[in-house]
């Protein structure tokens, strides 16, 4: 049973970082770039640091 926590745990910590990382990019994205604030840059930037979490972690090297 615990292994199962373990895992769940495992798994809400990679959200909470892909949504901090998502929130940076979105900061960047309409403080330095100066694009209009919508749900959809929110969201993108947030599935682009999805994609990125899971590609560093399953890195081959």
């Amino acid at each position: 049973m615990s292994q199962l926590i373990n895992e769940i745990l495992l798994r809400l910590a990679k959200l909470v970082a892909a949504g901090i990382v998502g929130t940076i990019l979105y900061l960047v994205a309409v403080v330095a770039t100066g694009a209009a604030p919508s749900f959809e840059l929110a969201a993108l930037c947030w599935i682009s640091a999805c994609v990125g979490l899971l590609l560093v972690e399953s890195s081959p090297i």
